[in-house]
């Protein structure tokens, strides 16, 4: 059963602004979580530029926090659909169980890259859903 709501076209910008900043904050911390340890093993001299503070990643995880709340609670209000905000939701607990503290390298990011990818992936199906809604139901 859906719960959906017709959204005018200035609505529709506006969910697609929030979508793009949120997919794009999410896709950016999974890039971050892959690509910056492999870069800092190429070039251990870029340590001394990257602040090395937990700071920064409760800073990236408040600004994620409510942009993505926001992009799956407007599609959730197009499409009628919890699988996305769900899948978001499941990212978003293991990145914030990363930030929790006292735990090794390999645990956060045993934590933190799987949630990124639950995020991009959540984000993903939203955007299919609120573009297509017939091609997620068959899929």
């Amino acid at each position: 059963m859906s719960d959906s709501v017709t959204l005018s076209p200035a609505a529709i910008t506006r969910t697609n602004m929030v979508e793009g900043a949120a997919a794009s904050a999410s896709l950016l911390c999974l890039v971050h979580c892959l690509a910056l340890p492999v870069l800092f093993l190429l070039s251990p001299g870029l340590l001394r530029f990257i602040p090395d503070s937990p700071l920064v990643h409760l800073a990236a995880f408040a600004f994620v926090v409510p942009f993505a709340a926001g992009a799956f609670w407007l599609g959730y209000r197009q499409h009628g659909q919890r699988g996305p905000g769900l899948v978001g939701l499941a990212g978003l607990a293991l990145l914030a169980l990363s930030l929790w503290g006292g735990w090794s390298a390999v645990v956060e990011h045993g934590l933190s890259i799987p949630g990124s990818a639950l995020l991009v992936i959540g984000h993903y199906r939203n955007w299919r859903l609120r573009r297509c809604p017939l091609a997620e139901s068959r899929a």
